[in-house]
């Protein structure tokens, strides 16, 4: 398998995370009654923007000429916003090339609500399998287009629970938002409990409560795999990955609504559960998620949750423009990745985050790199190193040596501010990357390729921690 340079934040976001939104939707309205320049009245353009052929639209993303798709369909102007730092829709196809050949295109799959019609296209790429997302507004406009989970049947394999572990729905009601709610699911040990439980939380990009990443499902190894050994686990569909549309506009969104709130409410929730231990409830954070634990501990105290330990897997120490920018760099010294097409998108990227160096300076209701600045002031005002100072509850943190997005330069950070508190505990995996998964470093984002499952010794060492921390 060839290597591919992909741009990645964080693992949460590893083609799940990019966003197109935009397009010039002046060039293709009319006004009532009006015809527009091929002769098509505008009933006949709404007619025909009804019978959106998202298949189509897909192909020609992924094969075709992408900038003619920007002059044949109507775009909200969120999406003229964003798209206009990323190239237009060619740039979104310069990046989905990074994903290698298209195998297979399925049909798609069809949801309504009262403003969007969602088109969701499962493609099976040479490196990953992802759904090609579109949103349609109630004006017949695209109003997003995202890389989701994978729905389709192309290689995928049906898992079995483990003997004597059971699963059952949990939703968690999203606080502030009414009607909003993250699909959830409660993994329980064999027997009846109480059981010491763990709150999951996702790093960066829209991800599901498995954390799926291809055929790799991280989150779902480590439930199953902690509710063997006697221990709950609670995981739920991240904010971003459910509600992500609406997102799109808010301006105000920062790592507080990302991920710090649903995780409290999170561990709120599992203190009513008639199996659960409401006095030994922790929360582990991987890659973003790592970084937002102590903001997660606070929080949890102010609130009254007693919480009662973290664990950091692959947590950043250095603040995430940064992490970005070492990523660019060591995916880019790839000769697959030095085309004349890739280097441009590198440079596009590397002048999105020069823009970060003064955030006050950038409107606030343009995105950069796929946030608005008020995401951008909250998380680089944000020392997550410093903050973890306050935190009493038992810490352990995990991190992957052959990790190349959050390195062990983050797990030395870590470790020199903190090793020696008797509440810390540190361990790091030769041979294993971001996703606690065997892969080398030198296999960039290929690495993630195969169907793995998360080293059973990580999964051992989350269980020991937790089961000392309960007893003591």
């Amino acid at each position: 398998m060839k290597r591919k340079w992909i741009a990645l934040i964080l693992a949460g976001c590893l083609g799940l995370g990019m966003t197109a939104c935009g397009g010039n939707s002046e060039d293709t309205q009319t006004e009532p009654g009006t015809e527009s320049a091929d002769g098509a009245s505008e009933d006949e353009e709404e007619d025909a923007a009804k019978e959106f052929d998202a298949k189509t639209f897909v192909d020609t993303l992924l094969n075709g000429d992408a900038a003619s798709l920007e002059t044949e369909y109507a775009l909200t102007d969120e999406m003229n916003t964003a798209l206009a730092a990323q190239g237009g829709l060619a740039g979104l196809q310069a990046q989905l090339k990074t994903l290698g050949a298209v195998k297979s295109m399925e049909d798609p799959s069809v949801t309504e609500s009262d403003e969007y019609t969602v088109y969701s296209v499962p493609c099976s790429f040479e490196t990953q399998n992802l759904d090609v997302v579109i949103s349609i507004d109630a004006e017949n406009r695209i109003a997003g287009i995202v890389m989701g989970q994978y729905t389709g049947t192309e290689g995928e394999e049906t898992a079995s629970l483990p003997s004597g572990v059971s699963e059952e729905e949990l939703a968690l009601t999203v606080e502030g938002h009414d009607g909003w709610e993250l699909g959830g699911t409660l993994t329980l040990p064999e027997g009846d409990g109480p059981f010491p439980a763990v709150v999951l939380v996702q790093g960066s990009g829209a991800s599901d409560r498995d954390e799926t990443l291809g055929a790799n499902k991280p989150f779902r190894d480590l439930a199953w795999g902690l509710a063997e050994k006697g221990i709950a686990v609670y995981r739920y569909d991240k904010r971003t990955y459910v509600y992500g549309q609406d997102i799109m506009s808010d301006t105000s969104f920062t790592l507080d609504d990302e991920t710090v709130n649903d995780a409290a409410a999170a561990a709120e929730l599992l203190k009513g559960q008639e199996k659960i231990d409401g006095e030994h409830i922790f929360i582990l954070g991987h890659s973003l998620g790592g970084q937002a634990v102590p903001r997660i501990e606070k929080l949890c105290t102010e609130k009254g949750t007693g919480t009662a330990g973290y664990i950091f897997l692959a947590a950043p120490a250095r603040p995430l423009d940064v992490l970005m920018r070492e990523q660019f760099d060591f995916l880019g010294t790839f000769p697959e990745n030095q085309t004349e097409e890739a280097n441009a998108q590198m440079e596009t990227y590397y002048s999105e985050l020069d823009r970060l160096e003064n955030p006050e300076a950038i409107p606030e209701d343009e995105m950069v790199m796929n946030a608005y600045p008020a995401y951008w002031k909250d998380l680089l005002a944000y020392d997550q190193v410093a903050m973890a100072a306050e935190m009493t509850e038992p810490c352990l943190v995990l991190q992957g040596e052959e990790d190349y997005q959050v390195t062990m330069e983050d797990f030395g950070i870590w470790k020199d501010a903190y090793e020696d508190r008797e509440n810390w505990q540190f361990i790091s995996y030769p041979g294993l990357t971001h996703l606690f998964m065997e892969g080398k470093k030198s296999d960039g984002a290929s690495a993630y390729n195969a169907a793995q499952q998360v080293d059973e010794q990580v999964i051992s060492d989350i269980a020991a921690f937790v089961k000392s921390s309960s007893e003591g």
